[in-house]
């Protein structure tokens, strides 16, 4: 090894003060880190209890490392200071010293299964002032990692699931004001289950936080737990809605059965009408409603029933009101539909009797004849819709064809 110069000596001093003064004060502030700290803290199982056994052996042995590191830097600047300008004698100490494999290891034990009957139980390892800083540098890396890892459990994990726990219990309140209980509503079990899940949470973040912060994705994660909070909150909030509007909307069911009625007298008047003017016609059944007034009664009455069963009743009895006035409205439309179809045709031939007269074709008796056929079935009472049809139709055909024979 070549022997250092004066000032190649004196700049690696230089170099190691100012690296001793970073080291320090990085494992200072390493031991102080909040992860470090908790994980100091907590009782540590599973995954956690092994990393962190391993990160605080390493950083033990960092500070270890670091008093030879100061042992070694120390003795070279008692060489250097021992004469104002340093000998061959002196210099080759310092290049030992600052060059050479200076620091000296504690020993370690050799495990058992790797040492030989007449080997040692202990090795001691030397190395040079750069290599001691590189392995110091690796230990410090993975102990930093570990600690940034264990205090975002810590200072983000936990404080989330403390905010989500609080979300739960505010879900609970508004179950409780529902009275959910009562009929032992689903999303009560839900809630136990998220509350499962949250405890679960907080034991491992106590107890295993490095296993949570290595996860991608999992169930408990509490972005998914928050998720499902919301999914909560929301049909907490839903169920909330529907029991204001109940009353109002159980007030509102007598209106919607007199207007079903009131269609339904309508369809019957159209029928009559229909009745008497079309011949055969037959009226399109209805929902019957003396059932509907019968659950209308008993739906105001009822007293001994949870909100929650009212509401699925108010949704059915709306449902079926809905459904006896659509075919009230279909009956009463498909009555008129015939009349309509009647004066539809009566139009028709009113329109075919302008032209035969444009083609002077009036007074044709074949013409004439179909035209008085159909005019007499159109206003005849019951008017025979299905030959009135058939009549028109013949009495267009009738012209056509006179048109074409000219």
């Amino acid at each position: 090894m070549p022997v250092l110069a004066i000032a190649e000596v004196d700049q690696a001093l230089a170099r190691l003060d100012a690296d001793h003064g970073e080291i320090s004060a990085n494992l200072a502030e390493l031991e102080e880190h909040p992860g470090v700290r908790f994980l100091d803290k907590v009782p540590l199982t599973g995954i956690s209890a092994a990393r962190w056994a391993s990160a605080r052996a390493r950083l033990d042995a960092m500070w270890a490392q670091f008093r030879l590191f100061e042992d070694v830097v120390g003795r070279a600047h008692a060489v250097r200071t021992r004469r104002a300008r340093p000998g061959q004698t002196e210099l080759t100490e310092l290049t030992a010293l600052l060059a050479g494999p200076s620091v000296v290891l504690a020993p370690q034990a050799i495990p058992l299964g790797e040492r030989d009957l007449l080997g040692p139980a202990a090795v001691r390892r030397s190395m040079t002032l750069a290599q001691l800083v590189a392995e110091m540098t690796a230990a410090y890396r993975e102990v930093a990692q570990v600690a940034a890892a264990a205090d975002a459990v810590s200072s983000t994990l936990l404080p989330g699931v403390d905010r989500a726990g609080a979300r739960l219990a505010e879900a609970r309140r508004l179950a409780g004001e529902l009275d959910l209980a009562a009929i032992a509503h689903p999303l009560l079990a839900r809630l136990d289950e998220i509350e499962g899940r949250l405890n679960s949470e907080r034991t491992l973040a106590m107890s295993d936080p490095l296993s949570l912060a290595e996860r991608h994705t999992d169930n408990d994660d509490p972005a998914v737990l928050n998720r499902d909070i919301d999914d909560v909150h929301l049909k907490l909030r839903e169920l909330a809605g529907r029991r204001a509007t109940v009353t109002e909307r159980l007030n509102g069911l007598a209106a919607a059965v007199a207007e079903t009625e009131t269609a339904e007298r309508a369809a019957h008047t159209a029928a009559a009408i229909t009745g008497a003017k079309i011949l055969g016609f037959s009226p399109t059944p209805m929902e019957p409603l003396a059932p509907l007034r019968d659950r209308l009664g008993r739906l105001h009455s009822g007293t001994d029933r949870h909100w929650t069963r009212i509401n699925d009743d108010v949704v059915a009895f709306t449902r079926d009101v809905e459904r006896a006035r659509a075919s009230a409205d279909t009956a009463r439309d498909n009555a008129q539909a015939l009349l309509d179809r009647r004066d539809e045709l009566r139009g028709r031939v009113d329109a075919y009797r302008v032209k035969a007269a444009r083609l002077r074709l009036s007074e044709d008796p074949v013409v004439d004849a179909h035209y008085r056929r159909a005019h007499d079935l159109l206003h005849s009472s019951p008017c025979d819709l299905a030959a009135a049809t058939r009549a028109v139709t013949e009495y267009q055909q009738a012209i056509t064809e006179k048109t074409a024979s000219r």
